[in-house]
């Protein structure tokens, strides 16, 4: 497999995975009795982000994957 396989999987995982770790972090500050309203707003921004950057990066690939299947299975069709 190439590298640049293998380090583009890597990054993409980070994405979603920043906004996480910022959840987290806002949720750990507020267990500990800080209780800001803008933490809280905060730290369901980060959580929301991720789920939507997840949500869209699936229903992207699932999009694409659609999209070949079909135009392969009409290649397939086509060829006697």
């Amino acid at each position: 497999m190439p590298f640049a396989a293998i380090g583009f999987a890597s990054v993409v995982s980070l994405i979603p995975g920043v906004y996480l770790f910022r959840m987290a972090s806002g949720l750990v500050q507020i267990a500990d009795g800080s209780q800001n309203t803008s933490e809280l707003l905060s730290t369901i921004a980060n959580g929301t982000t991720a789920a939507m950057i997840a949500l869209g990066m699936s229903v992207g690939l699932l999009i694409l994957k659609l999209i070949i299947d079909y135009l392969g299975d009409q290649s397939t069709k086509a060829t006697p």
